[in-house]
């Protein structure tokens, strides 16, 4: 645009010297020329203005969506920031109330651990004397149970020694009757005044509890020497151990506990002294004495690790712990059962129990 005004200056400047010097065809040349340089220059001032117009007045409707946009983001951002004052005020409102309710919680919850505790230790106290008067009252029992089972045994073993004792006179006169020729048996039943003096030897010998072998009741020559097979003579405490048998099978239980005892007491040492044992814990079971029959098994498992009876003695006295609400220490007698006597029928029955508990 400044170049053409330039132009057209200079044009008009020079035009009077143009005028003397060009012709007139040249002057209308250069007027027509002249007048589209004019026109071009007022079209050019008349875009430029309109389009700068136009420009400058999108330009302000950008800048006024520009300001309401600013606006409208200031009032947004004036409420949030209400909003966030609002909620900083209520979280202080919530974590004072927290506070407090933790407080008071933490205080509740102290006085309750120590109503426990207090609950606990009296329960422990409780737990402490009924174990006390239980261990006195078993120990009562076992003072009492010793007390009758000493006396059973000496009245037992008084009785069954006599009783021996006969038995062994009458076995051994047989024998001597048996062992005596015809003739002299003949002669024994004669008259007695007819029958021959007797060696006082053989009587002395028949009439003899302590002596093992009989002699011949004369001096003649017998025949021929019968063979006679020896008598089974059955220990007293062997014999005792029957009789407490059939006392325990007729459910005479505190009897047959007392009787089992005396056998162990007479003969420990027998082929019977651990089933006596078994079968004082199991009279004690059936009483319904779970502790003293636990100390029984326990006394089997113990001394007598291998035997054939250990199993059932173990099997026995977890049965005794359900029986005292013991379940835990009845599971490990269960599982060692399995365990260390998989092979046994009593390992089967530990299983079951095991699966029931």
């Amino acid at each position: 645009m400044n170049k053409s005004l330039i132009t057209l200056i200079s044009l008009i400047s020079l035009s009077p010297f143009l005028i003397q010097c060009a012709t007139q065809e040249e002057v209308r040349t250069l007027s027509y020329q002249l007048r589209a340089v004019n026109k071009k220059v007022e079209d050019l001032q008349a875009n430029t203005v309109g389009d700068i117009q136009k420009k400058q007045a999108s330009s302000s409707g950008q800048l006024n969506e520009l300001q309401q946009e600013i606006l409208a983001l200031k009032s947004e951002l004036e409420a949030t920031a209400a909003v966030n004052r609002q909620f900083q005020q209520q979280n202080k409102a919530l974590e004072s109330s927290l506070q407090e309710i933790v407080t008071k919680q933490s205080s509740e919850t102290d006085i309750k651990i120590s109503q426990l505790n207090e609950q606990l230790k009296q329960q422990q106290d409780n737990v402490t004397t009924l174990q006390a008067a239980r261990v006195q009252e078993a120990e009562r029992r076992a003072r009492a149970a010793a007390e009758a089972a000493e006396a059973a045994r000496l009245k037992v073993k008084t009785a069954g020694s006599n009783q021996s004792i006969t038995h062994l006179q009458a076995e051994r006169k047989k024998l001597v009757k048996a062992q005596t020729p015809p003739s002299v048996r003949q002669a024994t039943s004669t008259p007695p005044a007819t029958l021959p003096a007797q060696p006082p030897a053989a009587e002395s010998v028949a009439d003899d509890p302590g002596s093992a072998t009989p002699v011949a009741a004369t001096t003649e020559p017998a025949p021929k020497e019968e063979t006679v097979p020896p008598v089974a003579v059955t220990s007293p405490a062997d014999e005792l151990f029957n009789q407490a048998q059939k006392k325990y099978e007729t459910g005479d239980y505190q009897n047959a506990y007392e009787m089992f005892e005396s056998s162990l007491t007479t003969n420990g040492s027998s082929a019977n002294a651990v089933q006596a044992r078994y079968m004082m814990g199991e009279s004690l079971y059936q009483q319904k004495e779970y502790d003293q029959a636990i100390l029984q098994y326990q006394k089997i498992i113990s001394s007598q690790p291998k035997h054939a009876k250990t199993p059932a003695a173990l099997l026995k006295q977890g049965m005794a712990f359900e029986q005292l609400s013991d379940k835990e220490t009845a599971k490990i007698i269960y599982q060692k059962i399995i365990s260390s006597y998989g092979s046994s029928p009593e390992a089967g029955q530990a299983k079951s129990k095991l699966s029931s508990l």
